[in-house]
């Protein structure tokens, strides 16, 4: 019986603490956002400059070969020029999910058109859907052109 009266207390601070840590959920769905910054095109262009992940929406699902998850999606920019991006899981917590991955440009001016690797991206996700915050780098040369995004969860 004493032993019981110990155990009730310590299963009270579990459960609260499984409320409080959103541990089982998922942030599975459509994710979108804007971000910020600018990189010159990796071919001769008419315009100056692209501004990256400017507006961007992803999905979010389990990796269907291997445990973890995959983030894809297009970005797009106010004058027209789009791209994809593409990332994997690299480190889950209770309450975060970590990606790294790729973003590509669009050359649309060609049949068929090019994609162009443009340089790696981070993102973080709250598992509970409130936010997500990233960086992305341009490859011309790395590490001088970069900016950031940030969303949010917005279906499942």
């Amino acid at each position: 019986m004493r032993s019981l009266k110990k155990l009730v207390p310590v299963a009270l601070a579990v459960v609260l603490l499984l409320g409080a840590t959103p541990v089982f959920a998922q942030p599975v769905g459509t994710w979108d956002g804007t971000g910020e910054g600018w990189c010159p095109f990796p071919v001769p262009y008419p315009s100056e400059y692209m501004k990256p992940w400017q507006t961007w929406k992803g999905r979010l699902e389990p990796d269907p070969n291997q445990v973890g998850y995959i983030f894809f999606g297009d970005w797009y920019d106010a004058s027209g020029e789009r791209g994809v991006f593409k990332g994997c899981s690299i480190l889950s917590t209770p309450t975060e999910i970590y990606f790294e991955g790729d973003w590509y440009w669009i050359d649309y001016r060609v049949d068929p058109p090019q994609y162009h690797l443009m340089g790696p991206f981070s993102m973080k996700f709250r598992r509970d859907g409130r936010s997500c915050k990233g960086k992305w780098q341009a490859h011309l040369p790395f590490g001088i052109y970069s900016g950031t995004m940030e969303g949010s969860w917005v279906e499942p």
